[in-house]
């Protein structure tokens, strides 16, 4: 089976191709050195451009016939939807993957399925939301009708920052996108979740449910992280539904999702979801906790083979955290290494993604980690006084670069 992977640097999926799979990878040329020796490798300049990876695409299918396409990163998906598309081949087509990437048309979508949302708005350009705060005040929150990881999305509390934004680099971002803003009414939590699903058949039928330690959006450098909820916890079965509600509105057939959502005082409202599988910390701490791999999973789907739910490792009795480590942009001249932060009992694994002398862009998103670490703990109150301890231990440098 000859699979075209567009990519950027999600190399883990690799680990987690069949040994059928003969793989053409699609990148940009910055990602190239993340793969392993002997790979095969197109670029282009950017992986979102749909006309640079069509040319890509044929040449490759001219050479050989391409069977499958597979794309593992938010960025990716748009292209790889696209192509199958175009090349009419078999998997998630453009129309559904641009409503799982694409928030502007996600959100019609659910708005017209009855889906519960927070107010939205696409606009044009940054000067629109004058007209949407006359309407309906502040705060707001502006983003890219495409993007992840939380880049280029801004809490905006007054007209203040709506001018720093309009008058400052701050909003390069967003001005220089080509593609749809969105805004939409900041809402007011009490609680954060992610799921994160296995869809067969249109079907939900595996879903683990996690709260955040703390809100994505208040991240400023902090320690974030996630968890799955207990079994019990009065929340689950009404998230399930949405997730359903959701898969079903924007039309998944067979893959595995990552989902946002708030709960409020008037009830839970859903972010967004995307299909593909979390970043962060999140499939480990989900593997680990309940048995079942959703890069697996996802791989087997893209495929065209069922994906399975089975469990592959025993579930844990206990409560798996995810954690990222905190970062901030500069050149890294200190920080603890994985053996330190192993220290802290709750600690099961350490895996750092940056070293001292390392330089962090100034651009940071909710994945951006000097490190991910797991941690096991009885309940929830020993949970947060483990990540304190591990905030505790936790040593990060910079200069200014």
């Amino acid at each position: 089976m000859h699979v075209l992977m567009v990519n950027s640097g999600r190399v883990e999926v690799i680990d987690h191709l069949p040994a059928d799979a003969d793989v053409t990878v699609v990148t940009e040329a910055s990602y190239t050195h993340r793969y392993p020796a002997g790979t095969r490798i197109q670029t282009v300049p950017d992986i979102a451009d749909l006309t640079s990876l069509r040319a890509v695409a044929l040449r490759v299918d001219r050479e050989r016939r391409i069977d499958r396409v597979l794309a593992s990163s938010e960025r990716s998906l748009q292209g790889a939807g696209y192509l199958r598309s175009f090349l009419a081949l078999p998997g998630t087509r453009y129309d559904v993957v641009n409503r799982f990437s694409n928030k502007l048309a996600m959100k019609t979508a659910l708005r017209a399925a009855g889906v519960p949302l927070t107010d939205f708005r696409g606009i044009a350009t940054l000067e629109d939301i004058h007209t949407v705060a006359t309407e309906w005040g502040w705060p707001l929150v502006v983003k890219p009708a495409l993007g992840a990881g939380a880049q280029d999305t801004f809490v905006l509390r007054g007209s203040a920052d709506l001018d720093v934004l309009v008058t400052t680099e701050r909003g390069d971002g967003l001005r220089g996108a080509d593609y749809p803003l969105l805004v939409e009414r900041f809402v007011d939590m009490t609680a954060e979740y992610h799921c994160d699903g296995i869809v067969r058949s249109g079907r939900t039928d595996f879903l683990a449910v996690s709260s955040y330690l703390s809100p994505l959006l208040e991240r400023a450098e902090r320690f974030i992280g996630s968890y799955v909820l207990p079994p019990s916890h009065p929340d689950i079965e009404a998230v399930r539904d949405l997730h359903q509600a959701t898969v079903t509105a924007l039309g998944l057939e067979t893959g595995v999702t990552h989902m946002e959502l708030f709960r409020t005082a008037h009830g839970l409202v859903v972010s967004e979801i995307s299909c593909r599988p979390a970043g962060m910390g999140v499939v480990d701490g989900i593997a680990l906790q309940t048995g079942v791999n959703l890069w697996d999973a996802f791989v087997a789907a893209e495929l065209g083979r069922t994906p399975s739910v089975v469990p592959l490792t025993p579930a844990r009795d206990g409560i798996v955290v995810n954690c990222t480590l905190p970062v901030r942009p500069g050149r890294i001249t200190r920080l603890s290494s994985a053996a330190s932060l192993s220290e802290v009992a709750e600690v099961t694994r350490v895996t750092m993604k940056a070293g001292v002398g390392d330089v962090i862009g100034p651009r940071l998103m909710t994945t951006s980690t000097t490190g991910l670490v797991l941690l096991e703990v009885a309940d929830e109150r020993q949970l947060r006084q483990a990540v304190h301890r591990l905030m505790g231990r936790y040593v990060l440098e910079v200069e200014p670069t």
